[in-house]
């Protein structure tokens, strides 16, 4: 296996477990994260700080989440994950899930490696 989709796997990991901290070891200090949804709009953050804060967020957000890596390919310092979201809701989010509410969503993830590290994470949904 690649050392970005070694990364990406051990990131995913640390989610499931809700380690924060061990995601953002995963990423270098100034990751760029970006969340595109359609519909929805888009969210982009720099740096661990501003990262930390929406994994933290969805933490709360959610009593129970798992991400599930389907596929990986990989094309040198880059890879795409096909994943799965599964999550039971904490609180009423947004106008369309309520509180209890189990949610589904399939996407993709891009990773990119520099130094050892995942420098950007892109998620389509």
């Amino acid at each position: 296996m690649s050392d970005v989709a070694t990364l990406v796997r051990r990131y995913v990991e640390r989610y499931n477990s809700n380690d924060v901290d061990g995601m953002l070891e995963c990423c270098a200090d100034d990751v760029v994260f970006e969340t595109v949804s359609n519909p929805g709009g888009s969210i982009r953050l720099s740096g661990k700080d501003e990262m930390r804060e929406v994994i933290e967020a969805t933490t709360r957000a959610f009593s129970e989440r798992r991400h599930e890596v389907v596929t990986i390919l990989v094309d040198g310092q880059r890879a795409a994950a096909e994943t799965v979201f599964s999550g039971v809701a904490a609180a009423e989010l947004g106008q369309h899930v309520r509180q209890g509410e189990h949610v589904s969503i399939r996407g993709a993830t891009m990773f990119e490696l520099r130094d050892n590290k995942l420098s950007r994470i892109c998620d389509y949904s």
